[in-house]
């Protein structure tokens, strides 16, 4: 994508791409959408699209680290 945010490229995915890269279902995403979950995403037109970096904080953000370690 050719337009800038803030400087820096902004590559904005479909909902089929951002599922993807998630490893769910489309339907999840878009559940996880409408429940108020799940990543950050914006409405270009009537599209839903995500920006790689809102999946990215969103992995992070949901990242757990095990209490206990087996060892």
């Amino acid at each position: 994508m050719a337009d800038t945010v803030q400087g820096s490229p902004v590559r904005l995915l479909p909902p089929t791409e951002a599922a993807r890269a998630l490893g769910l279902h489309t339907q999840t995403l878009a559940n996880f959408r409408h429940a108020g979950r799940g990543p950050e995403y914006v409405r270009v037109g009537g599209a839903i699209r995500y920006a790689e970096a809102a999946l990215r904080e969103y992995v992070s953000a949901n990242t757990k680290t095990p209490t206990r370690r087996a060892g």
